[in-house]
């Protein structure tokens, strides 16, 4: 039901969509690394997702559950998985399909580390959450890419959107960060349903934002929305391409310069690129990343879609 009483429909390519927005995320956080190992900004949020799937396994067994309780677990099983131990004090819950599957993932070098607040967030025995957050006055970009696991819940009111991208953001961040996670859930969840049409509701929903995080979403919105009206890949490409371009200009001034006087070149948050490719694929479907490399996390994110879509429909 929605929140007229009528019976809700999923989004029309809703499987694909949410196929894609798990691929988006691993998509994202590769290309902005450029390395092909996995890294925390995207094993986090698949943590996340299995914590919501949980909840719905037992709701569908017609046992009520406390989603907010499911997600934490699942993301001390993976704080587990990325920091090696879990928190001091704090319950270690048992495996499930995605420890297995994990364990098997071939890494090459390293999992590379996400946003620091994550971790540090989650660093407690106790669960944060409005009013006793564990990382209070935190607000940084790790909060947006789990809004797009909010979004994924079909068939439910936006409030309850809105309430699970604030328990998940208040897992390690504090207000500000978790109302701009509740935005960000929403507009992912309004480019499932309505596509590019969905866009001219995002300024509103950004408006009363701020912060670290809000900052970095007005500057997704935007760069998304400079491409709307162009084909999925030519929306991805548009995406990347000014920052790429600006990185090749400066490699050749680079070339040009003196060893000594040489300039770092510039760092992609994950995060960012994380959230950006799943907002495009919750517009575009697969389509908008069907031209990306074989992640590590593929068969993980094949998986896992077909347990959540098993529930849901």
């Amino acid at each position: 039901m929605n929140e007229t009483g009528e019976i809700a429909l999923l989004p029309e390519n809703y499987s694909d969509k949410v196929f894609a927005i798990l691929l988006g995320l691993a998509d994202g956080a590769t290309h902005a690394r450029d390395d092909i190992d996995p890294g925390a900004t995207e094993i986090l949020p698949l943590y996340l997702a299995d914590g919501l799937l949980e909840a719905l396994e037992w709701a569908n067994d017609g046992v009520a559950s406390d989603e907010a309780a499911c997600m934490w677990l699942a993301a001390l099983r993976g704080y587990n998985k990325l920091a090696g131990s879990f928190p001091d004090n704090a319950p270690q819950p048992l495996n499930r399909w995605i420890d297995e599957e994990f364990s098997r993932v071939e890494i090459f070098e390293t999992i590379h580390p996400g946003d620091p607040l994550n971790l540090a967030g989650l660093d407690s025995k106790d669960m944060g959450q409005p009013g006793r957050p564990t990382g209070p006055g935190a607000d940084s970009t790790g909060v947006l890419p789990r809004a797009a696991i909010a979004a994924l819940l079909g068939r439910v009111p936006v409030s309850t959107t809105a309430t699970l991208a604030r328990a998940a953001a208040y897992l390690t961040h504090d207000a500000q960060a978790a109302e701009t996670c509740i935005a960000a859930a929403k507009i992912i969840r309004s480019a499932m349903e309505r596509g590019e049409d969905a866009a001219a509701e995002w300024q509103q929903l950004l408006e009363p934002l701020e912060g670290t995080a809000a900052q970095a979403l007005r500057e997704i919105v935007s760069r998304v929305g400079e491409g709307l009206g162009q084909s999925p890949v030519d929306a991805y490409n548009a995406y990347f391409a000014e920052d790429e371009q600006e990185q090749a200009e400066e490699d050749s001034d680079i070339a040009a310069m003196p060893a000594a006087s040489s300039q770092a070149e510039v760092v992609r948050d994950p995060e960012v690129d994380a959230y950006a490719v799943a907002l495009l694929s919750a517009i575009h479907g697969s389509d908008a990343v069907g031209e990306r490399p074989a992640s590590a996390l593929d068969d993980i994110i094949s998986e896992l879609h077909d347990r959540w879509m098993a529930l849901l429909v």
